[in-house]
């Protein structure tokens, strides 16, 4: 089975034939309700730890772990978060997979070792309520992470070019995660390396200047960061049954967020002019997108942002598959 997977700070997404799978980068405790009308048990790992991964831990862990530091790929919670996005792909007993996945720009040549050192080889993985599945993670390439965005445009699902015109050409990247916003050139789908770098801004960064403006403006509403998150994209937030609109300040956050990066690939990418596209995708894209629309005429939000990646990775795997046939 060939898969894409961009497990990232905020979300972790992974592509397979006919799937795309999302779930929030959130590993906790594993605790669970005492009683359920719907009998859901959610995405419970029993092995190869015991841990709430996803949207239940959120709602009933009471302890929570999300990470943000560059160490966090040598991590249980990231080991976590892999191990459910691979029982998500399969019910089956045995799994052989082929996997392409990402890392920010700047962290790509140090972490690329230890990431596939993690990834390749024997995975036992038990979800409660669930037989124990083995998958076996045969081959894994590491690609720096915007690359896929470009790739997400350029190849189609069975892994042929779809775009000839793009993927020789020169297109700039912005693609907004939740940590780091990376700005990458592609020229004939090979990196331009001195114009290339990872912004240190991100979606969290949206979440924490909401918590503190909720923190003035809603004194009582404790929120955990992924509910702050959810009441970003409905722009409102309910406080004892009102609701309380948070568009203004979501606006004006996402406004001096896309200022510094704009100003950051403006510099990379010298105006930008010589660009034939700039691509802007990750699941900040909708926020900061807008602004950067605005400042490139030849800029655009790409289909399925959020996914863009971890789409570009399949196709990938797609493509390698195909030549060794």
């Amino acid at each position: 089975m060939n898969v894409g997977m961009d497990l990232g700070y905020f979300g972790s997404k992974v592509v397979c034939q006919g799937r795309r799978i999302w779930f929030p980068s959130v590993v906790g405790s594993p605790d669970r309700p005492s009683f359920s009308l719907t009998g859901e048990q959610g995405m419970l790992l029993r092995k190869p730890m015991a841990a709430l991964v996803g949207y239940e831990a959120i709602e009933q862990s009471r302890f929570l772990h999300r990470r943000e530091d560059r160490s966090w790929v040598t991590s249980p919670e990231w080991y976590a978060l892999f191990c459910a996005a691979l029982s998500e792909i399969s019910d089956a007993p045995q799994v052989d997979v082929t996997i392409v996945a990402g890392l920010p720009s700047l962290y790509y040549l140090e972490d690329k070792p230890k990431v596939q050192k993690r990834m390749e080889g024997e995975h036992e993985i038990q979800r409660e309520a669930r037989p124990a599945q083995r998958f076996r993670v045969t081959v894994s390439r590491i690609i720096p992470q915007p690359f896929g965005t470009v790739l997400s445009v350029c190849l189609s699902d069975s892994g042929k070019s779809a775009n000839n015109a793009l993927a020789q050409g020169q297109v700039g990247v912005i693609d907004c995660g939740g940590k780091t916003t990376g700005v990458l050139t592609v020229m004939g789908l090979r990196e331009v390396a001195r114009e290339t770098t990872s912004v240190n801004l991100g979606a969290w960064d949206v979440v924490r200047r909401v918590r503190e403006w909720l923190s003035r403006n809603c004194p009582e509403l404790e929120l955990r960061d992924h509910e702050i998150a959810a009441a970003i994209e409905a722009r409102e937030v309910r406080y004892f049954g009102d609701l309380i609109p948070i568009g203004q300040v979501v606006d004006s956050v996402a406004g001096e967020m896309a200022e510094a990066v704009i100003s950051q690939a403006s510099q990379l990418w010298n105006g930008g002019a010589k660009l034939d596209a700039i691509l802007v995708s990750g699941g900040g894209a909708h926020l900061l997108g807008p602004y950067i629309c605005k400042q490139w005429r030849h800029a655009r939000i790409v289909e399925e942002p959020m996914f863009a990646n971890a789409l570009g990775f399949w196709r990938f795997a797609e493509r390698l598959a195909s030549k060794q046939q």
